[in-house]
């Protein structure tokens, strides 16, 4: 039974590192597919208009006119490396260059890697 739950917590564990040491970039073990559908689910439950290349692993996300507060416009690219999927977010140059720089945009981006991250552990459809 221990032996269980150690296994169990390293699954979890392993699903997500941040080893880049960037706010903005963070490696899964996932299947890239996998990745690609959770990053666009997580996008649209944040209220954004997502256009992507699944197969590229580009993704565009502009928020709605329903969107909560003031989100920045998003860049994302998925790309398998090193056994790992790397998922990098950058803001849209021009289209968020109105929107309040700093925390604002940090916090949006901590947001969806948390429901990101929810998804990729099966712990939100």
């Amino acid at each position: 039974m221990v032996v269980t739950g150690v296994v169990f917590s390293g699954l979890i564990a392993c699903t997500s590192s941040n080893n880049t040491g960037d706010l903005w970039s963070r490696s899964y073990i996932a299947p890239f597919e996998r990745v690609v559908d959770a990053v666009i689910d997580a996008l649209e439950d944040e209220g954004y208009l997502v256009e992507a290349d699944r197969e590229n692993g580009r993704i565009t996300a502009e928020p709605s006119r329903n969107s909560p507060g003031q989100q920045p416009a998003l860049a994302i690219k998925v790309v398998e490396k090193g056994g790992k999927v790397l998922v990098d977010v950058q803001t849209r140059a021009g289209v968020s260059d109105s929107m309040p720089r700093g925390s604002r945009i940090e916090t949006s981006i901590v947001e969806f890697f948390h429901e990101l991250e929810l998804r990729l552990q099966g712990l939100k459809d």
